[in-house]
């Protein structure tokens, strides 16, 4: 009996730092050689196939949302423009027209360039996110339901980004 709990004790302890940068927003930023400028990425895993992504590049204006239901791309898809919705709290914020493609392992996505107003809107409320963001992509049955874990840090780096694009 030892031994399995041993097992399991050493199973968690591998499993768990793999883990880690799921079900939270999380930060990443780089120079970007192509654009010229910074790029700051930010990211809601809700699985291995499934989350969110928000680009921020000082070389562009705007943010671009990609939400990535988990569901295989289908040629039904090619050319929807899925109205892509935002919420903060319970609170509706905005909406907006986008497009629909493919990432990763032919994976569907939905994805919005934000204008600039929208995007200060958007993310200033992310920035005082007390328990939720959900995100309607338009092309799946149900909202992407997201902690605000994170979401301080992460738009604390989306603004800075921001105010610096050109």
């Amino acid at each position: 009996m030892r031994k399995w709990v041993l097992s399991a004790v050493f199973l968690v302890s591998i499993t768990a730092p793999a883990m880690a940068g799921f079900q939270q927003w999380s930060v990443s930023t780089e120079d970007d050689p192509f654009s010229g400028g910074k790029r700051v990425t930010v990211d809601f895993m809700s699985s291995l196939r499934s989350g969110v992504i928000v680009i921020c590049d000082t070389a562009e204006k705007g943010l671009m949302f990609r939400a990535i239901p988990g569901f295989a791309f289908d040629t039904r898809l090619q050319g929807l423009t899925p109205e892509i919705e935002f919420a903060i709290d319970g609170v509706k914020l905005l909406g907006q027209t986008g497009e629909t493609g493919a990432v990763g392992d032919n994976l569907a996505a939905a994805q919005v360039m934000l204008t600039k107003e929208n995007a200060e809107s958007l993310v200033a409320s992310f920035a005082t996110a007390k328990k939720q963001i959900a995100i309607k992509d338009g092309i799946s049955d149900r909202p992407h339901l997201l902690t605000a874990r994170g979401s301080t840090k992460a738009s604390a780096s989306l603004l800075a980004c921001m105010k610096t694009q050109k």
